[in-house]
């Protein structure tokens, strides 16, 4: 299953990354000191005083000098109140100094269980309280004394003794040491989790990235080296999967056009082989007749007119072949210059049944003429579709198979397309050689031994002519599965066309 990070494009998953990189320690780091400030602020650091001396020197050195600042600049406010206050003495007491609040000589707080008056009745003897300002801060040794008020406002003192401040001094307790130990090890594993947490983030987008590059690689490698490759797998919609995809569907048109390529070659070679055959055929004939006469086999002048007749008759045979060759290629090429008409293809093809009227009577051939009730016209080169008539009704006849040859003619004009169908009761062609009854030099004779029945060229022809009408041919058994019924589809014009 695809997750939303798959589908993200490969500049946002890069962006993304990198903000992970830093978020990730900025965060880890935001929760320990979160961690710590929440157990000064919102606990009761005093009743914890024992636990708090535990903590790495460092740390409450930078912590007292913070919370006296805070303290002193509250004092120069006006508006400062005991609880105010009492937010920062209360950092300073767990250190392990006890903290007296007054105003005006009254004591408005003391540290629990602290001898409070003891210390403002020692601090008014030295002079360190007076009725004026009074500032006073020292650290001797482990003791901190401290004293702090602006003018008649509160009045902040503070004394006792705080173990990290003696840490030069002397020993430290194994407490202690565990402790700064620990706090080190959970600063170590917060720079370790940034450092593999990043590794880890910039591996798997290594790995959405390099991957599919990687099958790319080895696709085109085998390309180049003939081989068709594997469809590359498409995990990720991004950009590189967009690629991967744009790959496979090349792949495809590759395989179509090699398989095309190579029905072409196979075409190629068969309608070389054609053209050869159906060379090569009379002109044996032309040979064998001429050497006939030059051999003095035609003694009798009418055996020589009859030799000379049937010479005639061959070349006749390979100049047709040669021009129906030569009108494919230029079909074939676009070398035929259409002239298009918007014409009634029902009357086009009465008019030409009538013409040929004489000659279909003369063969014993049945016309059955059916045309759809439309007025609608086609556009139609009318020289070019008397072609396809000529090539069709000449293919019916060489392939029929008893007399009298019938052929139904019908068109129906439906969903703005007309249909065409001229099907005979001829011999007919098998199923599996329908789709390939408009290949050039197709024949269903294998023999392939009388050209003049049929060299394969008139329905490719045909099949040429119709597409480039922009109209559609195929062919399917005839009527009740006997004979060859051949259909073409032509676009109906629209009132705006034919203006």
């Amino acid at each position: 299953m695809n997750t939303w990070f798959q589908n993200l494009k490969v500049q946002y998953k890069l962006l993304l990354s990198n903000l992970l990189m830093l978020v990730i320690p900025l965060i880890t780091l935001f929760l320990l000191v979160g961690g710590i400030w929440s157990l000064l602020r919102f606990s009761n650091p005093i009743e914890q005083r024992s636990w708090m001396m535990l903590a790495p020197s460092t740390i409450q050195s930078q912590i007292l000098q913070f919370e006296l600042e805070q303290i002193n600049k509250k004092l120069l406010s006006k508006d400062t109140t005991v609880f105010s206050l009492r937010n920062n003495t209360s950092v300073i007491e767990a250190q392990g100094v006890d903290v007296v609040i007054m105003k005006d000589d009254t004591v408005l707080y003391m540290t629990p269980d602290s001898d409070g008056e003891h210390i403002v009745s020692t601090f008014k003897k030295i002079g360190l309280i007076t009725d004026n300002d009074s500032r006073y801060y020292e650290w001797d040794g482990d003791r901190l004394t401290y004293v702090n008020r602006y003018g008649d406002g509160m009045l902040v003192i503070g004394a006792g003794h705080i173990p990290f401040m003696a840490k030069s001094m002397g020993h430290e307790t194994d407490e202690k040491v565990l402790v700064e130990f620990l706090f080190g090890l959970a600063l170590a594993l917060v720079v370790a989790s940034a450092v593999f947490g990043g590794i880890y983030i910039a591996n798997r987008l290594s790995k959405q990235i390099l991957l599919p590059l990687q099958y790319l690689q080895r696709a085109a490698i085998d390309i180049k080296k003939g081989v068709t490759p594997s469809l590359i797998k498409v995990t990720y919609h991004d950009e590189l999967g967009e690629t991967c995809e744009a790959f496979n569907n090349m792949q495809r048109s590759l395989a179509r056009e090699k398989q095309l390529r190579e029905e072409y070659e196979e075409k190629r070679r068969q309608m070389i082989a054609g053209i050869c055959h159906d060379i090569a055929t009379p002109l044996t004939s032309v040979k064998g007749y001429a050497s006939g006469i030059l051999d003095g086999v035609a003694r009798t002048p009418e055996k020589q007119t009859h030799y000379v007749q049937m010479i005639y008759i061959m070349a006749g045979n390979i100049e047709k072949l040669v021009s129906m060759l030569s009108d494919f290629s230029k079909l074939e090429l676009g070398q035929i210059v259409y002239d298009y008409r918007p014409v009634s293809l029902n009357q086009v093809i009465s008019e030409y049944i009538e013409r040929h009227k004489g000659d279909f009577e003369d063969k014993g051939i049945i016309l059955v003429e059916s045309y759809g009730e439309s007025d609608q016209l086609v556009r139609t080169d009318v020289k070019q579709f008397v072609r396809i008539l000529d090539n069709i009704f000449s293919n019916s006849w060489k392939y029929r198979s008893t007399d009298p040859l019938k052929i139904n003619v019908s068109t129906v004009y439906q969903n703005h397309r007309v249909r065409l169908t001229i099907t005979d009761n001829g011999i007919g062609v098998p199923e599996a050689s329908l789709n390939q009854l408009f290949d050039i030099f197709f024949r269903t004779d294998e023999a392939r031994s009388e050209v003049a029945n049929g060299n394969g060229i008139g329905l490719a022809i045909v099949k040429q002519i119709v597409m480039d009408m922009d109209g559609e041919i195929w062919a399917e058994k005839g009527l009740n599965g006997s004979g060859l019924s051949i259909i073409m589809e032509f676009p109906i014009m629209t009132e705006l066309e034919e203006a």
